[in-house]
């Protein structure tokens, strides 16, 4: 085959993933045809533009911990034979490894269906990701393939303890913070001033929730089950293919719904006060894919696990407080609306600390 042209086009990206340095489409054209892929550049984290917004005295145990060659690690693992069946991973066709900094990975791109997610794709997925918990039970034997990451035994409470703790909670006690003409503008449409008492509130009881959390049965899991990564293809939307694995130390039975309901709301891409119709959707759909995979699991448990660990992870963490350093625009402000409300349901969802 021989190659005529080759197209490099780059992707638009919100950049919060800290390993991501690049996201391309290449797509190499040859007599008769064409093929696309999807090109993702990984870094060391200390190449991270953001590095400086970690603590000094934080910061080489940040780079000493995060495993940013996960994704790769993932995939070389063998993960793909887990998958039941509706899920599978991307072919991962190339991969380039430049020092000891970098790893483009040349991924089969994914023609996605760009139709709205319904409640029933999302109580799918649920369902899928359900049945990967019940293959990836701590002890089951599939985990001896899975990479070992980093020096952390608990990465939820690891992330909770030093990303919204001590970065997130002191901007929450900081009155100045909302007196700021943009977050009190935001809350005044929204018409909940109610809403800084009540996150300050949650976080008091988030170390409360964490030691429960710990308490639960644990599973491995996706750790980043966001609808942006488990693709719908365009050819099968009964498919997911599987991309950004996340945590991947042993998590709270539930934990991925957490992310399956909120990635598309933070995206602005899902309006908040869809939440509980899909909430009410998911949670099912989850037990029976653990009552498929034969994992008897009380639904008490893992809608603790579900709702608690989102409320660790997510809740305090959903404000963009960094727009409060610019010169607000019109945009920005109806950003801060709509994560306000955001906001407003995910601390309501959070359970009390037991």
């Amino acid at each position: 085959m021989h190659v005529t042209a080759v197209d490099v086009r780059p992707i638009d990206y919100a950049w919060g993933s800290v390993p991501t340095a690049g996201l391309w489409q290449v797509t190499a054209h040859f007599d008769g045809g064409g093929y696309r892929y999807f090109v993702k550049l990984l870094r060391h984290p200390r190449l991270w533009p953001g590095l400086a917004s970690i603590p000094e005295q934080y910061r080489e145990e940040f780079l000493d911990a995060l495993p940013w060659r996960f994704e790769y690690d993932m995939h070389r693992s063998g993960i793909e034979d887990v998958l039941p069946d509706g899920m599978r991973m991307p072919r991962l066709h190339h991969v380039k490894t430049i020092d000891d900094a970098y790893v483009a990975l040349w991924w089969e791109f994914i023609d996605i269906d760009t139709s709205p997610w319904a409640t029933a794709d999302f109580a799918l997925t649920a369902y899928l990701l359900g049945r990967l918990a019940g293959r990836r039970k701590v002890g089951a034997e599939v985990n001896r393939r899975m990479p070992t990451v980093a020096s952390i035994d608990n990465s939820l409470r690891y992330f909770v303890e030093h990303r919204v703790l001590l970065m997130t909670v002191p901007a929450l006690h900081d009155r100045s913070v909302w007196q700021h003409p943009l977050l009190a503008e935001a809350l005044h449409r929204v018409q909940d001033p109610s809403l800084p008492d009540d996150m300050r509130g949650l976080a008091d009881r988030i170390p409360a929730i964490l030691d429960h959390l710990d308490a639960l049965p644990q599973t491995y899991a996706h750790g980043d089950a966001g609808p942006q990564n488990l693709l719908i293809p365009a050819a099968d939307r009964s498919q997911r293919v599987v991309i950004d694995w996340g945590f991947g130390t042993p998590l709270p039975i539930g934990f991925d719904l957490g992310q399956l309901l909120i990635g598309l709301a933070h995206a602005g891409e899902l309006a908040p006060d869809r939440l509980r119709e899909i909430d009410a959707a998911i949670l099912p759909a989850y037990l029976e894919g653990l009552a498929d995979e034969h994992y008897i699991a009380d639904p008490v448990e893992v809608r603790f696990g579900y709702v608690g660990s989102m409320a660790a992870r997510s809740a305090l963490c959903a404000l963009p407080l960094e727009l409060l350093d610019t010169t607000p625009t019109e945009a920005d402000l109806d950003l801060l609306v709509d994560r306000v409300r955001l906001t407003r349901v995910l601390v309501d969802m959070a359970p009390a600390a037991h």
